[in-house]
């Protein structure tokens, strides 16, 4: 009903017509969000453990409603923060990257694949070197775009734990 409206709407006053090749305008994809999410996923993992170990220490291992309650807050930003840094990857990855970025770059179908399964083994376990592996990834990643988009990077030390080095555009 709305269609045929608007296509008599169209006949009377004629629309100009639109047009896109992605879902946001070009230049908008950034890989910073899910370089920032895997940066918190090893940051979770390493408060995580840091409370286990403190837990231990000064409780005996005995589960306090407070323990839990941290515990809990730090795996569902962990969960969250993984499954961020999929979704941004898989924007680039499907809506960016186009076949000659494939061609120029042919590790980049394995690497975004490689991404997937990391974050979602990140989200599995409480694994610091899955997370460091994460972090590495998510870096070469934004090397590729970085590249693809003729911008050089360099690799900077993260200013928030864990102090992480992270890719950055030099600009």
């Amino acid at each position: 009903m709305i269609h045929t409206l608007l296509s008599k709407i169209d006949e009377k006053f004629g629309f100009e017509q639109a047009g896109a090749h992605c879902d946001v305008p070009c230049g908008v994809y950034d890989p910073m969000p899910a370089q920032i999410a895997a940066m918190t996923v090893a940051r979770m993992t390493d408060t995580i453990l840091d409370l286990e170990a403190h837990d231990q220490k000064d409780h005996g291992g005995t589960r306090d409603h407070h323990y839990q309650n941290k515990i809990t807050r730090m795996i569902n930003e962990k969960e969250r923060s993984a499954e961020h840094v999929k979704h941004e990857v898989r924007i680039i990855w499907g809506d960016f990257f186009k076949a000659p970025q494939f061609e120029a770059h042919p590790e980049l179908q394995n690497l975004c694949h490689t991404i997937m399964m990391t974050a979602s083994k990140c989200k599995q376990n409480i694994d610091q070197d899955a997370t460091r592996k994460l972090v590495d990834e998510i870096n070469q990643f934004a090397e590729v775009f970085f590249k693809i988009k003729g911008i050089s990077t360099k690799r900077v030390t993260y200013h928030c734990k864990p102090n992480l080095e992270i890719v950055i555009p030099e600009l």
